[in-house]
């Protein structure tokens, strides 16, 4: 298979667990795909079985290297190291983005103020983790990364299960 069909595969792969983040957050069927630990297992299994390929069989280009600003640029210049590279940002900025989605929920964050959030960490990683937490403290004044327990509506039904 060409490098090119796998970056395809994988970079058009996520785009479903993006829409579901941005248009149905909380469906179940969001929380069952999503919110599990089915796609960051997947696509790090992926990650994996394509590393130990490289490196049990792929000759990078001469002077490649992650110490150093030209080395790493020579290292981007291999299609399965770039490919590898893109499948490592695909994984951490669709966990980052499911996790603001998480965390609104928590919060109780309207979603149309977190969906412009969701798109630019699915664009921009770092940018949309910003925005997001830029939204979050103008709305709830909330500047630490602890995770908040559910609403106490949503704990109420379970908290009756326990002592009935």
């Amino acid at each position: 298979m060409r490098a090119e069909t796998v970056f395809n595969l994988f970079n058009y792969g996520v785009i479903p667990a993006w829409a579901l983040l941005m248009f149905a957050p909380r469906w179940k069927w969001t929380q069952r795909l999503v919110h599990s630990v089915l796609l960051p297992v997947m696509l790090g299994v992926a990650y994996l079985g394509l590393l130990v390929g490289l490196l049990l069989g792929h000759a990078v280009p001469e002077g490649a290297n992650a110490a150093s600003l030209q080395g790493a640029m020579l290292l981007f210049s291999d299609p399965w190291v770039a490919v590898l590279c893109w499948i490592h940002y695909l994984v951490f900025d669709l966990f980052v983005g499911a996790w603001l989605v998480r965390d609104a929920g928590r919060r109780q964050l309207p979603h149309l103020a977190v969906a412009p959030c969701v798109l630019l960490t699915m664009f921009y990683g770092p940018v949309g983790l910003l925005a997001y937490l830029t939204v979050r403290f103008l709305l709830r004044r909330t500047v630490t990364l602890t995770e908040e327990p559910e609403t106490a509506k949503a704990a109420a039904p379970q908290e009756q299960l326990a002592s009935g």
